[in-house]
């Protein structure tokens, strides 16, 4: 029934943002008078999707929120990272549409074991500390300039 539940909240995601991404370029605009290199590189960009109901219907407050970025995202993302308010909607293991409001995190990294394992973490930490089932994680490679 696990499974179901996050191929239903993958789907979702996958539903709501493919159509309206569709060959994803992150560029960073530079001056004229810059002396960076310009030439596009190929990076992952991961998108986290955190829901924020937990059991019982309570939610999580923006000050928690706030705190687990502090705590546990910023550490291992010092060089940048997004964060977007989202609402979402999934069926949930007994086939009920659930409606919640969600927090989406975008990291652009250069690709390491390193930053995977940051990310393996922060997904876990989210969990546990809010009793989530699952967080939504999508990477694709994205070409980006500075």
């Amino acid at each position: 029934m696990k499974n179901k539940h996050l191929n239903s909240l993958w789907l979702a995601g996958l539903l709501l943002f493919v159509p309206i991404c569709p060959g994803t370029i992150a560029r960073a605009q530079i001056s004229e008078t810059s002396d960076t290199n310009a030439s596009p590189k190929t990076f992952l960009k991961d998108e986290l999707y955190f829901g924020l109901t937990k059991p019982g219907g309570e939610t999580i407050s923006e000050s928690e929120w706030q705190e687990f970025v502090k705590e546990v995202i910023t550490p291992r993302f010092r060089e940048g990272l997004t964060i977007l308010d989202g609402s979402g909607q999934f069926l949930n293991q007994g086939g009920i549409l659930i409606r919640e409001n969600s927090k989406i995190v975008i990291l652009i990294y250069e690709s390491s074991q390193e930053k995977n394992r940051a990310i393996q973490e922060i997904i876990e930490n989210y969990k546990r500390r809010f009793q989530q089932e699952s967080v939504l994680r999508t990477t694709s490679p994205v070409k980006v300039s500075f």
